[in-house]
Parts: structure tokens; C-alpha cells; sequence
């Protein structure tokens, strides 16, 4: 099982990337996204994808005003 969750949000008519949970590196991960382009990542500590991918939806879920807050914070993109 794979998957990718991934908070976008619109800015001068242009989507960019706020926060992202995926597996593409052969372990669940969130990336957290800056306006310059950087990123960082971090591994989760849950093995099993199933319950990665439901604590990453209700995470985004939960928080996506708090991340696009935090992702302005960082700096203009």
C-alpha cells in the first residue's frame, strides 16, 4: 500500500504545498513545506499505512488553518 495526503494552498493564482504525508521513500514521512521552495521531513513512527494514512487525514483535516497560518509565517512566497 502506498499513499500521499497533501494540504495545498492557493497563492497569487498559483497552488503551492503546504504539508504533504506520503510513503514514496518506502516509509511513512511528512514533509512540511517553506515559500522558498525548501522542506522539511520527518519520519512518522507508525509502521502500519493504514493507520498512518488515517492519523495524516485527520491531521490535515484538523489543522490545515493552523499549517497555512505557519506556512505565511515562514516567509512570502
Amino acid at each position: 500500500m502506498k499513499f500521499a495526503v497533501q494540504y495545498e494552498t492557493k497563492v497569487k493564482d498559483r497552488w503551492r504545498p503546504v504539508v504533504r504525508y506520503d510513503t514514496a521513500h518506502g516509509y511513512a514521512h511528512k514533509h512540511v513545506f517553506y515559500p522558498d521552495g525548501r522542506q522539511r521531513k520527518s519520519r512518522m513512527q507508525i509502521l502500519n499505512y493504514n493507520l498512518a494514512l488515517k492519523v495524516a487525514e485527520d491531521d490535515v483535516r484538523r489543522n490545515w488553518p493552523r499549517y497555512k497560518g505557519q506556512y505565511f509565517e515562514r516567509g512570502n512566497p
